[in-house]
């Protein structure tokens, strides 16, 4: 087992039911840049086609099997285009978590804004404390673990992905 599995299983080892939220882009999934104008216009078979990132997605299969943990996907979409997609990407590569437990924030329905960017992830997350005793997120941007960090201060251990390859 690698380092960030023993990490989560020693964590999960404290509480009686974890949740562990997994962000998509840069974390399970190539991370592409588009044109904003792209996104919502012209995005039609852009997203589903990204590459996995193997790696992770390997070590989230046998993460999936520690008993007392839940597996979320937590992840912003631009348009309603990127969220089919995602949920088609994610039905490809992710079938071991369950679609219930697939969270994809979309900006063009209005869930989320420039202002609220790097927060709405962990109000999320937040949300879900009262299911939960404890959680873990595992995302690539900075300004998001960030602000998960100063939300659910000691409810949740944050995770760079890089954490979870190493």
């Amino acid at each position: 087992m690698s380092e960030f599995y023993n990490r989560v299983k020693e964590i999960c080892s404290r509480y009686k039911k974890v949740a562990m939220f997994v962000d998509m882009d840069g974390t399970i999934v190539e991370y592409v840049m588009y044109p904003d104008k792209t996104i919502t216009t012209k995005a039609k078979g852009m997203f589903v086609n990204n590459k996995p990132i193997k790696i992770i997605i390997d070590e989230l299969r046998e993460i999936n099997e520690i008993q007392n943990l839940n597996l979320y996907i937590l992840s912003m979409a631009r348009s309603y285009i990127i969220v089919e997609e995602k949920k088609e990407w994610l039905k490809k590569y992710i079938p071991f978590i369950d679609e219930k437990n697939w969270i994809i924030i979309n900006r063009e329905a209005g869930d989320y804004n420039d202002e609220n960017r790097s927060r709405i992830k962990a109000e999320k997350i937040q949300e879900k404390l009262k299911e939960y005793d404890h959680t873990i997120f595992l995302d690539d941007d900075h300004k998001v673990l960030q602000g998960a960090m100063n939300l659910l201060k000691d409810k949740c251990d944050i995770f760079h992905v890089s954490s979870a390859i190493i």
